[in-house]
């Protein structure tokens, strides 16, 4: 979106930043649409792919307004009478950021580029919890298959289905099935905040994160999912995660001459 002279700089960067979601549908775009201290979001005639990248972006506005020092709220559907409304982020008083909120704000445009192509190692625990409460902090819930058999079984139950791309783990990797608790309509774009915010933590503790399977591919997945869970929640997303830290910038040995 174009940066209009009447549009101050922190809600241009805002509205630039929701358009970077990895697992964004560019087939149905959700409209950004700034108003006096708001910004609706609409989406008409999307699937839940669609529905799940509109949250991803909802978030990624609510993240790029904090950080500037802006309070914003997110209503969700808030107007039955307008469908293709999803969410309104209004944007409220100055505000002083977390440092977790700048970390997740800067991690966005790193988010949303390919991953890095160098060694990784497993996820250590203490990045893994960390992944898992950034689920929690948006209604959804994030089940670590982290013995080996699970992870086989996982994705011979997919496989066998045709649902699995090729794109897998390597020997260290940890899959993950992201869950809703609800399969509404509030519960997919719920789940596209849930989604985003995974990839976002994953970014800013070092564990690249390879989408498996979309949300689009999940719901036609989904029976073999569910029998594999045990028929709890509803899955959304199939996730992998490797451990590789951004490397500390070489320092500059100082010359003598």
């Amino acid at each position: 979106m174009t940066k209009t002279l009447s549009e101050p700089d922190y809600l241009a960067s805002a509205l630039a930043a929701a358009n970077l979601v990895s697992f964004a549908d560019p087939a149905h775009p959700c409209r950004l649409l700034p108003g006096p201290g708001r910004i609706d979001v609409e989406l008409e005639d999307g699937d839940r792919e669609a529905l799940a990248a509109c949250g991803g972006s909802v978030l990624n506005l609510q993240l790029a307004l904090r950080a500037a020092g802006h309070a914003a709220t997110v209503d969700l559907l808030p107007d039955r009478t307008r469908p293709e409304l999803l969410a309104t982020v209004s944007i409220r008083a100055r505000c002083l950021p977390s440092p977790q909120e700048r970390a997740l704000a800067r991690a966005i445009p790193a988010a949303s580029a390919p991953p890095r192509a160098d060694g990784a190692g497993p996820v250590p625990a203490a990045v893994r919890q960390t992944l898992v409460r950034a689920a929690e902090r948006e209604e959804a819930d994030l089940l670590l298959l982290e013995p080996p058999g699970e992870v086989t079984a996982l994705r011979g139950v997919l496989s066998d289905a045709g649902w699995l791309p090729g794109a897998a783990a390597g020997p260290a990797g940890l899959v993950a099935v992201l869950s809703s608790y609800t399969d509404s309509l509030r519960g997919q774009v719920q789940a596209g905040r849930a989604l985003q915010r995974v990839l976002l933590t994953g970014c800013v503790q070092g564990a690249r994160t390879a989408v498996l399977l979309r949300p689009e591919a999940v719901q036609k997945a989904r029976p073999e999912l569910r029998t594999f869970l045990g028929h709890q929640l509803n899955p959304q997303a199939v996730l992998a995660f490797d451990y590789a830290p951004a490397l500390p910038p070489r320092q500059r040995r100082a010359t003598h001459r």
